[in-house]
């Protein structure tokens, strides 16, 4: 058995950080791992501070002082402005003080959206909690996968809106339908939605109007497992696994993909109607408001 060679030369540290960057929206957390690298005989205590932060953005460590790791999550208020900075972590221990940087995007939320209700339109079940079992029919890929409630939790940001999901272990998604849209005249439709079985392409989506007019989207949707980065999609949710039908993990990365139609803001919306298409899943729709006429 071989055995690394004593430490030697200056008793010193460094700070190292994974990943080197963050960027998340107004009124969420997110966090990083901030490393002491021993240099030589160094086996103290680093005391850990962070400065730089934007307004309304608050840091935390768990724990504050370490030997090895610790995690720092830096959360932004509802109320933080949208803002870039470069963060300064500083580790000290007695008479010795290392810093690391750290660039920090705090994105903008759009106000006043208006999450759309599909709990009357839910026809499929997406979502389960981490350990549940279930049937392959009972699965968005009618393979018998699905994604997880604990990962995606009650409600994502993405494309620039909030976006509400529905309930695990329940139907809780849509396809093949059309969705009744709440009254009123909005510049844009935001949604999440995924491919399932291969990418699905040139998918068809018609927003009716109360006037009667409408207006039809192609668009094509990734598979979840394979990002295509087809014009008009973002990755919305990155998943670190999804859940199979025994109740175990399949820990390979998946996606929800961001999708954004834009309306006739003139028009009250009516409806919107999915592609007669299986393979495509419908979580969450929001919707954004006119700007109002100057």
């Amino acid at each position: 058995m071989c055995f690394p060679p004593p430490a030697t030369g200056m008793s010193d540290f460094a700070l190292s950080t994974w990943p080197d960057s963050l960027s998340f929206p107004q009124g969420r957390s997110d966090s990083i791992t901030v490393s002491v690298l021993p240099r030589g005989a160094f086996k103290g205590n680093v005391s850990l501070s962070v400065s730089g932060l934007p307004a309304g953005v608050t840091a935390s460590f768990s724990p504050l002082g370490i030997a090895g790791t610790s995690a720092m999550t830096l959360t932004a208020d509802s109320s933080a402005s949208p803002a870039k900075s470069t963060l300064t972590i500083t580790g000290t221990s007695g008479s010795l003080s290392h810093t690391a940087t750290l660039p920090l995007t705090v994105t903008g939320v759009a106000k006043g959206t208006v999450a759309v209700d599909l709990s009357s339109a839910y026809n499929a079940n997406g979502i389960y909690s981490d350990g549940k079992t279930f049937t392959a029919a009972a699965s968005p890929d009618s393979a018998g996968f699905a994604c997880s409630e604990q990962v995606l939790g009650p409600t994502q940001i993405g494309e620039g809106v909030l976006f509400k999901f529905g309930p695990a272990n329940a139907l809780d998604a849509v396809r093949s339908t059309t969705v009744a849209l709440p009254g009123g005249k909005f510049e844009s439709l935001r949604m999440l939605a995924f491919g399932v079985n291969g990418s699905q392409e040139s998918q068809v989506f018609t927003v009716a109007y109360a006037d009667g007019t409408s207006s039809s989207f192609t668009q094509s949707l990734s598979d979840w497992n394979r990002p295509q980065g087809f014009s008009g999609e973002s990755l919305a949710v990155t998943m670190p696994y999804r859940l199979a039908g025994d109740g175990s993990k399949d820990n390979r990365a998946f996606y929800i993909y961001g999708y954004s139609f834009s309306l006739d803001g003139s028009r009250e919306v009516r409806s919107i109607t999915l592609p007669n298409n299986e393979q495509v899943l419908v979580f969450a729709m929001t919707l954004v408001p006119a700007a109002p006429a100057t």
